[in-house]
């Protein structure tokens, strides 16, 4: 629609031309004529003014529709990094369960007994193609790498899961022995332990990727030549500190939840029935 109206105005624009030029050449040189030079001359003015005005219209119009949609991507963003950390402090604490019985089991049981577990980590999401909707060019490097990460911490701990059913079906199906189901079970420990360690790194990075998000989305898109500068195409020279408060922020926000959540369960527990 925008080329066809763009070509329009261009045909106007070159028959104003194509018309008027001999004439306003014979008028303005050989025999003068100030009410045909300014009549021409109003004309052409008119309508080049047209072309420019539509086009500059047009092009308003389609940055105004970009920002609006970079400005959308960033909510439904921080929406998605907020369940994403969700997700990794899940399979974190699934970790910290199995190292707490792993020991209790260790400590208290038999040497007949084995120690069995029924927990399984979880795949987490993805950013996926919300990147593409963005503006800034830092946080979509910055949202790149964590989807890398994230996409290695989902092989890892498909890998693991994988790993400990195919050897719990071995000593439930009598393929294996307790001792050779032992020592898998302690390589998967030392795995879990290892896959901690990237959890609670890729919860911080989403922390401060989150932090970002949230900083740059309170800069809304207005009208005329403010888009632009609200729109945060790079991050600010106050932008780092404004990440540190943020982040200060979610950490007193998850230790609150974290709290509640505490004083929920011993709620429940301490029920009567």
């Amino acid at each position: 629609m925008r080329e066809k109206v763009s070509a329009i105005l261009f045909v106007i624009v070159l028959a104003y031309i194509a018309v008027f030029s001999a004439e306003v050449f014979n008028k303005l040189f050989i025999d003068v004529d100030n009410k045909f030079t300014e009549a021409a001359s109003g004309a052409f003015l008119g309508a080049f003014l047209a072309f420019v005005f539509v086009r500059f219209g047009d092009f308003f119009k389609s940055y105004s529709d970009r920002v609006t949609k970079g400005h959308s991507g960033l909510i439904k963003l921080e929406h998605l990094l907020n369940s994403l950390l969700g997700e990794l402090d899940d399979n974190a604490y699934i970790i910290d369960i199995f190292e707490t019985n792993y020991k209790k089991h260790a400590e208290q049981s038999s040497q007949n007994s084995v120690f069995l577990w029924g927990n399984r980590l979880s795949e987490v999401l993805l950013i996926g193609d919300v990147k593409l909707e963005l503006l800034n060019i830092d946080l979509i490097n910055e949202l790149f790498i964590l989807d890398v990460h994230l996409k290695k911490l989902n092989d890892s701990m498909n890998t693991v899961n994988d790993v400990y059913v195919e050897s719990k079906d071995a000593l439930l199906g009598g393929n294996i022995d307790k001792e050779n189901y032992q020592h898998n079970l302690s390589n998967i420990r030392t795995q879990l332990q290892d896959m901690k360690k990237f959890l609670v790194t890729n919860i911080e990075e989403t922390k401060a990727a989150l932090a970002a998000v949230r900083v740059l989305a309170r800069n809304r898109p207005l009208m005329g030549y403010v888009l632009r500068v609200l729109a945060g195409h790079k991050y600010g020279n106050k932008f780092e500190a404004q990440r540190v408060t943020e982040i200060n922020k979610l950490n007193a926000e998850i230790h609150h939840g974290q709290t509640k959540g505490k004083e929920r369960i011993e709620k429940v527990m301490n029920m009567e029935n």
